[in-house]
């Protein structure tokens, strides 16, 4: 992600969007992007509500026009802040019934080159399948920040997550893809870029030459840290921008967050059948929810090589 020339910032009634609206306009100021406002609120009313014939069906129109008038009323609050700040902007309001329908949708439509959102974790009531942040994560084709209600650090970085051992092409452009990203970001942020890797020795291997154990672990870290940090300088992160952990990804990835400092914490989402799904679901929501940091989630849609 080299430009981000137009940004969709989803706006959510419901909760304090203090600190996304920061993002955004700090974003859009940094890569001087247009922004388009887009709030999306079912509306409580049932069509059968609305267009009923009887006496009531007056009274519902009218509340119909009275709950648009006042979400586009708060958008135009918003829409005036960003035009002070000389940032071009429009607005838009949805009731449509099924939300994360119209989010995507819009997004289909507007082509953004980044969505930004708020992120807060479900409560066990929800179904995990229906949330919108999963929805947008699996049927979004552009890159999706999500934004946790904290401040970023004034001397912060930008963590991007790989896996340079990946045997699969698909894994090996998006980590460039990652790197890439973190370092534009990091850059136009004025934050430092880090490059994250997690590995774990394969023991099954160590059993026919169990005396050859502590040398083969070395061996194994020695690969690991000559692969991420070659793929890390090439796009101009250095050796001690690196983080290299070994054992439980979900503890060193919070460990690694906490110590640099990290604001943006970025992902790369690729398509999984059922059962990886099922098997990477509980680690995943770990990483999205329980990270101390906002998440972007990106995409490859260029072919494999």
């Amino acid at each position: 992600m080299k430009s981000i020339n137009k940004l969709l910032l989803v706006v959510d009634p419901d909760i304090d969007s203090d600190f996304i609206i920061q993002r955004a306009k700090l974003i859009a100021e940094k890569y001087n992007s247009s922004v388009l406002l887009f709030m999306s609120k079912p509306n409580a009313l049932s069509p059968d509500s609305v267009n009923s014939k009887s006496l009531s069906s007056l009274f519902f129109k009218k509340q119909q026009q009275l709950f648009a008038e006042q979400y586009e009323k708060m958008l135009q609050v918003l829409r005036g802040e960003f035009s002070a700040m000389k940032i071009r902007v429009s607005a838009e309001f949805s009731s449509a019934k099924n939300s994360p329908d119209a989010i995507l949708k819009k997004i289909l439509e507007y082509k953004p080159d980044i969505t930004i959102k708020s992120i807060q974790k479900p409560s066990s009531f929800n179904i995990l399948i229906t949330n919108t942040d999963w929805y947008l994560i699996q049927n979004s084709p552009c890159p999706l920040l999500l934004v946790k209600s904290q401040k970023w650090h004034p001397d912060g970085s930008i963590i991007a997550a790989v896996d340079p051992l990946h045997v699969k092409a698909q894994q090996n452009q998006l980590d460039h893809l990652l790197l890439d990203t973190a370092a534009n970001l990091a850059g136009n942020l004025q934050l430092t870029p880090r490059a994250f890797h997690s590995y774990l020795p394969d023991m099954g291997t160590m059993f026919p030459k169990v005396l050859d154990a502590g040398e083969y672990i070395k061996e194994v870290k020695l690969n690991h840290k000559v692969k991420v940090e070659e793929l890390s300088k090439s796009h101009g992160i250095s050796s001690e921008n690196v983080t290299l952990a070994k054992g439980d990804l979900i503890k060193s990835l919070l460990l690694c967050i906490k110590k640099e400092r990290g604001n943006i914490l970025v992902l790369g989402a690729l398509s999984r059948n059922f059962v990886e799904r099922a098997i990477v679901g509980s680690t995943a929501e770990r990483i999205l929810y329980d990270t101390p940091c906002d998440v972007l989630i990106m995409k490859n849609t260029q072919p494999a090589q």
